[in-house]
This record gives C-alpha cells, sequence and structure tokens, in this order.
C-alpha cells in the first residue's frame, strides 16, 4: 500500500475532504491498468485531524525523478521513447474521460506518473484534483506550489478536461526536452521553448522539431486558445494522424527499455558513501600529533616519555568511533530515517528488560531469600495492580467506548446495494451503525447515486433514494419463501421503529450543501432528503459561488415538500479586439463592449465570433458580489 499524506493546510478548507471523499466513491468502480487504484481516504495515525489517501503500490519511478536524473547525468531521451509514453498517457486519460463525462485528473504533470521497469505508465493521485480545485487558487499559484499546469481563463481556473489536456503538453513538452520544465517556464516561455525544441533520433543525431509535432505541441499547450485541443479525445485523433503520416515516428517500447536500463546504471553506478569515510578519519590525525611533543618535551623524568604513545594508541579509538557515528548519522539523515524508528526498535526489544537487571542479581548469593521475598512482595503488587485494572475496565470500559452512530438508507424500490466509504454493507433497507463523522453514502442501481452524510455521535440519520427503473434485479434477488416483507420495505414511511418522518427536495442548477445548526445533512444532489416531521431552519450554502441562504422549512410526515430557492445574479463585463458577437449559454446577447451584463451565478459558457477572425469560447463561473470581467484578442 502506498499512503499519500495531505497537508494539514489544504484540509482546513472545508469542502477539500468532502470533494476528495466524493471523487472517491465516484470513481470507486474505475479500474484500468493505466491508474493506480485508490482504496480509501483515512485518518494518518500519527494524527487523527490529518487526511490519508491510500492506493495500491506502482513499483516503479516517478516521471519527473527520471527527468531530474536524465538532465543531471546527460541521458539523451530519443523521440521514440518520448513518444512510447505520451502513447501510453493520452489514451489512459481519454478512457477517464470517456467512463466519467464530467470528471477530468485536474493534476496531470510528471510528477503523478509513475514509469515500471518495462515501461508501462501508471498515473497516480487521479481523485485529488477536484479538492484542490476547491483552494481556489490562481493560475501561477497552482503551478509553482503543485506543478499544476492550467490553461488560460477569466477567473478562477477549472479543473475540467482541458486541464488535462494542457497537462498531457506540459508532459509532452518535458519529454521532448529530456528535462522537467522550469518554474519560470511556465507559462510565459512556452513559445520560446516550442520553437527551439529538438528531437533526438535513435542513433543520437539533434534535428529540428518536425512542424507537425510542434504543432500539436502548441495546440495541448493551449498555446493558441483557436486552435486548442478541448478533449484528449481530440488530441489523442491529431496524435494518430502524426503518427500515420510520419513514418519517423515509431512509438517502440524497446527504446524506452533502452533509455531506462541507461537510467538504471546512471543511478546505481555512483557509490555514495565510499568517499567521505576516509576524509571523516583523516582530520584527527592532525589533532591528536601536537600532544606527543608535549610530553616528550620534558627533560627531566626520563620514563615519562613511555606512557605518551599509550596515550596516542588510547584515543585513537575514541576519534574513530565519534567519526563512525557521525558518518551513520548523515548515512541515516540521507537514507530518510528517523531518530524515532530507533526508539521504536529499542522499545519493542524483548531481551533489553530482562538482560539488565540480571547482572546485579546475581553476584550476591548469600542474599536469595531476602530476594525471594523481594520479588515476592512485587509479583503480590504486581497482581493487586492487575486486579484493579481490570475491575476498573468492567465498571468504566463501556463508558470509554465513543459513542456510534447510526445510518439508516432507504430505497424505492428496495434491494439496492449500498455502499458507505467505497466498503459494501448490504442492500436497502438498511439500517448501518458507523463512527460519527463525516462519511460517503453511496447506491449502485444504474446511475450511482454519491450523498456525503455527516453522523453525530449518538444520532441517527435516515436518506431515502427513490430510482425510476423497473425493480428487475431486485425481484430476482428477493427470495420466495416469503414474499410479504418485499412492498412493506420499499414503502419508507412503513420502516418499523423509524421516527416519523418526512422528505425535503431542492432544485438548482448546482450544488449547495444543506445544513441545519451548522450540522450538513446532505446535498440536493440527492432526490429527496429526509428529515424529522416539524419545523427546520436549513442553510443552502455553496461557498466556491458565494451563494447562502437560510429558509425555515415545515417537513409534513409522509410527504416531500419541494423548496424553491431564487437563484441571486452577478455582473459580467466583457470586451474584445477588434470586436464580436456575444453568445451567453446558446443565446446572443449583443456584440462588444457589453458592460454590465447580469446573469445568474453559477457555471456559464460565452463565445465571441467575428466573421474574419473565427470564434472563441470561454467556460466562466460567475459568483455574488464579484464581478468578472472578460476581454479578449480575436486577432
Amino acid at each position: 500500500m502506498q499512503i499519500l499524506r495531505i497537508n494539514p493546510a489544504l484540509t482546513a478548507v472545508p469542502s477539500f475532504e468532502f470533494a476528495l471523499r466524493e471523487r472517491v466513491a465516484r470513481l470507486a468502480n474505475f479500474r484500468h491498468g493505466y491508474y493506480a487504484r485508490v482504496r480509501r481516504v483515512d485518518r494518518a495515525q500519527p494524527h487523527s485531524s490529518a487526511l490519508a489517501l491510500v492506493s495500491d503500490h506502482v513499483e516503479g519511478t516517478r516521471l519527473s525523478e527520471i527527468l531530474r536524473v536524465a538532465e543531471d547525468r546527460g541521458l539523451q531521451l530519443d523521440i521514440n521513447a518520448a513518444l512510447c509514453l505520451i502513447r501510453q498517457l493520452v489514451p489512459a486519460l481519454v478512457l477517464l474521460h470517456e467512463n466519467a463525462r464530467d470528471a477530468a485528473h485536474g493534476l496531470v504533470g510528471p510528477e503523478r506518473l509513475v514509469v515500471t521497469a518495462n515501461g508501462r505508465l501508471v498515473i497516480a493521485e487521479h481523485v485529488c484534483g477536484a479538492a484542490v480545485e476547491q483552494m481556489q487558487y490562481g493560475r501561477e499559484r497552482l503551478w509553482h506550489e503543485f506543478r499544476v499546469a492550467m490553461p488560460p481563463s477569466a477567473g478562477i481556473p477549472r479543473f475540467d478536461q482541458r486541464a488535462d489536456v494542457t497537462g498531457i503538453g506540459v508532459v509532452a513538452l518535458s519529454l521532448v526536452l529530456g528535462r522537467p520544465l522550469r518554474d519560470d517556464e511556465f507559462p510565459r516561455k512556452l513559445a520560446d521553448l516550442l520553437a527551439e525544441a529538438t528531437e533526438r533520433t535513435a542513433l543520437g543525431d539533434e534535428q529540428p522539431l518536425s512542424a507537425p509535432l510542434r504543432s500539436w505541441l502548441a495546440r495541448a499547450l493551449q498555446v493558441d486558445v483557436r486552435r486548442a485541443f478541448a478533449s484528449a479525445p481530440e488530441a489523442l485523433a491529431a496524435l494518430e494522424e502524426i503518427s500515420a503520416e510520419n513514418s519517423t515516428y515509431v512509438a517502440a517500447p524497446v527504446a524506452l527499455e533502452t533509455f531506462l536500463s541507461r537510467f538504471i546504471s546512471a543511478v546505481l553506478a555512483p557509490p555514495p558513501v565510499a568517499a567521505p569515510a576516509p576524509i571523516a578519519v583523516a582530520p584527527p590525525a592532525p589533532m591528536l600529533v601536537p600532544p606527543a611533543p608535549v610530553v616528550v618535551s620534558h627533560p627531566v623524568p626520563a620514563p615519562p616519555p613511555s606512557p605518551a604513545p599509550v596515550a596516542l594508541h588510547q584515543e585513537v579509538p575514541a576519534v574513530v568511533e565519534a567519526a563512525a557515528g557521525t558518518d551513520v548519522k548523515e548515512l541515516a539523515e540521507l537514507l530518510g530515517i528517523s531518530e524515532t524508528q530507533n526508539v521504536e526498535a529499542a522499545l519493542f526489544n524483548p531481551a533489553e528488560p530482562f538482560n539488565v537487571p540480571a547482572p546485579p542479581i546475581a553476584p550476591p548469593a548469600p542474599s536469595s531469600q531476602r530476594s525471594i521475598k523481594k520479588w515476592i512482595a512485587a509479583a503480590a503488587t504486581v497482581v493487586v495492580l492487575a486486579t484493579a485494572g481490570v475491575a476498573s475496565y468492567k465498571m468504566l470500559g463501556r463508558e470509554a467506548t465513543p459513542a456510534m452512530a447510526t445510518l439508516s438508507v432507504q430505497s424505492n424500490p428496495a434491494g439496492v446495494p449500498v455502499f458507505v466509504d467505497g466498503v459494501e454493507r448490504g442492500s436497502t433497507p438498511a439500517r448501518i451503525t458507523l463512527a460519527p463523522g463525516p462519511h460517503i453514502l453511496e447506491l449502485r442501481r444504474g446511475v450511482p447515486r454519491v450523498i456525503p452524510v455527516t453522523l453525530t455521535a449518538g444520532a441517527e440519520v435516515s436518506q431515502y433514494l427513490e430510482f425510476a427503473e423497473t425493480p428487475v434485479v431486485s425481484e430476482a434477488e428477493t427470495p420466495p419463501v416469503n414474499p410479504e416483507p418485499a412492498p412493506v420495505a420499499a414503502a419508507p414511511p412503513a420502516a418499523t421503529g423509524a421516527p416519523l418522518a418526512g422528505w425535503i427536495s431542492a432544485k438548482l442548477p448546482f450544488t449547495v450543501e444543506i445544513r441545519e445548526k451548522g450540522n450538513l445533512l446532505g446535498t440536493n444532489d440527492a432526490d429527496r432528503l429526509m428529515l424529522a416531521s416539524g419545523s427546520h431552519l436549513l442553510q443552502f450554502v455553496n461557498q466556491s459561488l458565494g451563494y447562502e441562504e437560510t429558509r425555515t422549512v415545515q417537513v409534513v410526515a409522509g410527504r416531500v415538500t419541494p423548496i424553491s430557492l431564487a437563484l441571486p445574479k452577478g455582473t459580467i463585463n466583457l470586451n474584445a479586439s477588434p470586436w464580436a458577437e456575444v453568445w451567453l449559454d446558446g443565446v446572443r446577447v449583443g456584440e462588444t463592449p457589453i458592460g454590465n451584463l447580469s446573469v445568474p451565478i453559477g457555471a456559464h459558457e460565452i463565445v465571441f465570433r467575428h466573421p474574419q477572425f473565427g470564434e472563441k469560447r470561454h467556460a466562466v463561473s460567475v459568483t455574488a458580489g464579484v464581478p468578472v470581467r472578460i476581454s479578449v484578442e480575436m486577432k
């Protein structure tokens, strides 16, 4: 297993953990050899507040490390070896985009690509993009802090499929250059890098990069927005055309395996510890020479000169031991071995408690009776303490265990498989005992329904979902011995022991969190949200859009209460040079310049069209209170 510990500064944003758990649950069934399988989101053991992403370990080396070593050691990566990796990366992202239409990796880069010893490419951390997007960082900050390349956009970058294509372009350009991109090279120096880029043949000859491949890189890097790739399938189709037209481009695995063998040889060639050893022992020699002349300089007593070499002989081992200890510490630091590991090894050494007290007890043989009495007294003390501990555990053990929470899940029809945090927990109707805190509930029938829930200690939360499909599978799986309970379980209000409850339903074009007294009840992604009957003061929140509204809702037992929420409007200012017609979400709104255009908050697509210079598309997210300004150059 591989554990990725997440910086607490990221988890300080409330929506980070929610977005991460939602994406992990959503892609739980997406498995392919191109992707490192993600097992779960867990709490790191030393710190319960720190999140950790647990994935399957992939034997290999990060591509960023391979490129760094190649640059330091002067290893040449020819164009066919580079194309072998590019031809694996692009189809892998096509596979993700086709299986999850509105999902993307978001963090594509050499730092999150693993190359195995046989040249296979594996993509890691493909579930983290949606969570990092919640940080609302700008394009420059994402590059400098996360090494994430984003396309140009108006406002906060979006982690969509176009962002994945930009990541493909950065990886491909790094492979062509044979080194990682510098911090100051993206995005300002991309055009210069493309103009100066060369390709190396299998024989080691360098020649200018071909025009078709240079154009493909420019379109992937979003240098020319008008001709840029909008998705990975589009980039793959263009790449296949280049390979078909140019016979010199052969994505041969042999070329990549040859480079990897030279990479491994370069990494293993230099011995890291051989050189410092003589240097550490050599300095003490001149330090020990001065005492010898000082001792010999006394002329009166003849015998004293003889002890001098003895003193010298005694000091040399001490110096050697000190030098050896220093080397071991430095080597431990280089290997990443912390001092806590040595402490744990000493604490769990079973020989130490018995070997340490044994020598002082063995010599005094006559006082055996006294020692036996001491041992008897010590044993009696241990028995008393153990008895007291057992008694206190029986009395207080039940109170020390943390209180659990209960999640009741029902559906229409019944028999839908229930998964909590990616683990199957039976079928509906289900009553599940869970630890307090946030969880991801998923019902898998047709299109999976993913609902985040937050449980409090000792409380019971109920969820009800309705599926439109005919329950063919559920009827087949229902035992024929007792057919009566099936219709009873399918009716939500008829669950025995459940509190009298109703449902609420809120429809909005974007996702909002539904909270009550600060506790997260769910989101409007679910068709219905079950609540106890009575009056509820609910908050509807979307932090990224700056949306927050409070409503008092009267929930009627056994009925669905629809909630209509008014959308606030934001402002957009649009301009183009020289000019352009503007379409907003497919509706023409006029010609530039357009100022103070009022639109509902949320995601919108803006298209600028010019009869001579073509069209440009922009995806913007309009928030409440902050105007959006977009200015494009049509030439």
